[in-house]
């Protein structure tokens, strides 16, 4: 007895596509609601069949919606490149005015400023206690480090630059390049303290890679 030959059609495999391949072949999520609907399969993943799939890129309403998502999504992408690339330039060039002082007035403010943040930190923190310094009781290193505290901070305006610049690596780029102008400045207006400029700097960067 003869045993039937099977057909190509009967010979040729069903296959899926999963989202990931979809969206490799240019499907949006919204593509995909809108053409395909309900996945054919969902184990162990939505799976669609593939002969839907290639029938569906195939019809001319599918098509022009593809193109117009993909115009709309490359408009979308060089808007943020606009937006990001004068946000970095904004941060590049601002001026970064500092307060210019003698040592002993810069001293003074750097200490207030100190008893200032740390009244602050009390008042939002049930287990601080504040512990006011005064000129006489701090070390000189960590006078120091006060004042460029409190140089910095007096800068603190110029971080509502970061908000122009989307969020992710730009905002940590534009954080980055924010930073370092900063340390600059204070390191050029205040020789004395360059060196401490350099360790702050680094500890922040640091944190950056850190976080």
């Amino acid at each position: 007895m003869a045993i039937p030959q099977e057909s190509s059609q009967q010979r040729t495999a069903i296959t899926y596509l999963s989202f990931d391949t979809l969206r490799a072949r240019g499907w949006t999520p919204f593509l995909v609601r809108t053409f395909l609907g309900e996945p054919d399969r969902t184990v162990p993943v939505p799976l669609y069949l593939s002969s839907r799939v290639r029938e569906t890129e195939a019809r001319p309403d599918f098509v022009a919606a593809r193109d117009l998502r993909r115009r709309r999504a490359e408009a979308l992408r060089d808007a943020i490149t606009r937006r990001r690339e004068r946000a970095l330039e904004a941060i590049r060039t601002v001026r970064l005015e500092l307060p210019r002082m003698d040592p002993g007035e810069l001293a003074a403010r750097a200490v207030d400023h100190r008893n200032l943040r740390d009244a602050q930190r009390a008042a939002l923190s049930w287990g601080h206690r504040p512990h006011p310094a005064s000129l006489e009781s701090v070390y000189p290193a960590e006078l120091i480090r006060w004042q460029v505290l409190y140089l910095r901070d007096t800068l603190a305006e110029h971080r509502a630059l970061l908000e122009a610049l989307p969020s992710g690596t730009s905002r940590t780029e534009g954080q980055r390049l924010l930073t370092e102008r900063i340390y600059a400045a204070i390191a050029a207006a205040y020789p004395s303290l360059e060196l401490e400029c350099r360790r702050q700097h680094a500890a922040a960067q640091t944190a950056t890679r850190a976080a």
